[in-house]
C-alpha cells in the first residue's frame, strides 16, 4: 500500500514513509485526510528520532582482538545468555558492551542495562552511605563501561551521549529485584562477587526480546564467601546444556589489555 488512503483498509494498515513502516491497528475505517497526515508526521518523527540516535552513538565497527572475542560476539548473537568467564584484561566486558550498543544502533534493543553489585548485596555498604545523587553513587561501579567507551566511539562526546541519555543504564544489584528488563541487552558484569541467589534474581529479570552477557572471573574474587559458594560458577555448571545458553572460558593468551598481565598472573598463581 503507499501514502494515498482513498480506499478502505483491511485489519492491519501500513504508512509508509521513505523506508520506515509505520502500522496502525484498524478494522474496516476510513481515515480522513487529517488522519492521513497525522500518521505520517508520527512516522517521520519516530523515523528521525531512531536516525538521531543512531548517528549520536557515533559508533565504530566490531573488530576482534582475539578468537575468542569474535567466539563470544557470535555467542551473543546465536544465544538468549552467554557466560563469558576467565583471565582479567581479556576485554570480556568491552565486547559485551560493543555488541549490546551495536543492538541498539540496528533496532534490536532499546538500551543497554549495566548490572553490577556492589561486592554482594549482604555485604556492601549500600548506595545510601555513598556520598552524592544516583548518577554519582554509581559512577564508580561503572566505570568499565566508561574506560570502554571511547575505544568503540569515535568522540569522546558519543560516549557522553550514551550515558546521558540512558542509552546505557546502570542498575546496582540491589535494585533489581521486581523488575522485567525488555527489548534490552543486559550486562551482569563482575559476577564472580555474586551468590548463586543473587546470580539467580538477575537471569530471571530478562524479559521479552532482550539477551544478557554474564561476565566474570572467579580468580578475583572480593570476599571468602565467594571462594565457597559462588554465583558465576555455580550458574556455568546449572546452564551448561540449555540449548539458548553458551559459555565462553577466555584463557591468559586473549589477555589484550597489556601483554604484561598475563606475567603478573602467573606469579601470582604459583
Amino acid at each position: 500500500m503507499g501514502s494515498n488512503f482513498g480506499g478502505e483498509l483491511n485489519d492491519l494498515s501500513v504508512v509508509r514513509t521513505d523506508s520506515f513502516n509505520f502500522t496502525l491497528p484498524s478494522t474496516n475505517i476510513m481515515l480522513t485526510a487529517k488522519e492521513s497526515r497525522r500518521a505520517r508526521r508520527q512516522a517521520a518523527t519516530m523515523l528521525e528520532h531512531e536516525t538521531h540516535r543512531a548517528s549520536g552513538m557515533d559508533l565504530l565497527q566490531f573488530s576482534a582482538a582475539s578468537w575468542r572475542q569474535e567466539d563470544m560476539w557470535k555467542s551473543m548473537e546465536k544465544n538468549t545468555i552467554t557466560i563469558a568467564h576467565g583471565a582479567a584484561g581479556t576485554g570480556k566486558t568491552l565486547v559485551a558492551l560493543w555488541y549490546g550498543l551495536k543492538g541498539v544502533s540496528d533496532g534490536k534493543y532499546e538500551k543497554v542495562y549495566y548490572v553490577r553489585s556492589d561486592v554482594g548485596v549482604e555485604f556492601q555498604r549500600g548506595r545510601g552511605a555513598l556520598p552524592g545523587d544516583f548518577a554519582e553513587k554509581v559512577r564508580p561501579l561503572i566505570g568499565p563501561v566508561l574506560d570502554n567507551l571511547p575505544v568503540m566511539t569515535r568522540s569522546r562526546g558519543a560516549g557522553e551521549y550514551l550515558i546521558n541519555k540512558q542509552i546505557v543504564e546502570p542498575i546496582l544489584l540491589e535494585d533489581i529485584r521486581g523488575r522485567s528488563l525488555n527489548d534490552a541487552f543486559i550486562i551482569l558484569d563482575e559476577a564472580q562477587n555474586l551468590l548463586p541467589l543473587h546470580c539467580k534474581t538477575v537471569l530471571t529479570r530478562l524479559g521479552s526480546g532482550s539477551k544478557m552477557a554474564m561476565i566474570g572471573d572467579t580468580r578475583q574474587t572480593d570476599l571468602e564467601v565467594f571462594d565457597r559458594n559462588n554465583g558465576l560458577l555455580d550458574a556455568s555448571y546449572r546452564l551448561r546444556d540449555l540449548k539458548e545458553v553458551a559459555i565462553v572460558k577466555f584463557e591468559k593468551e586473549d589477555i589484550v589489555r597489556n601483554s604484561v598481565i598475563a606475567q603478573v598472573l602467573d606469579r601470582y598463581e604459583d
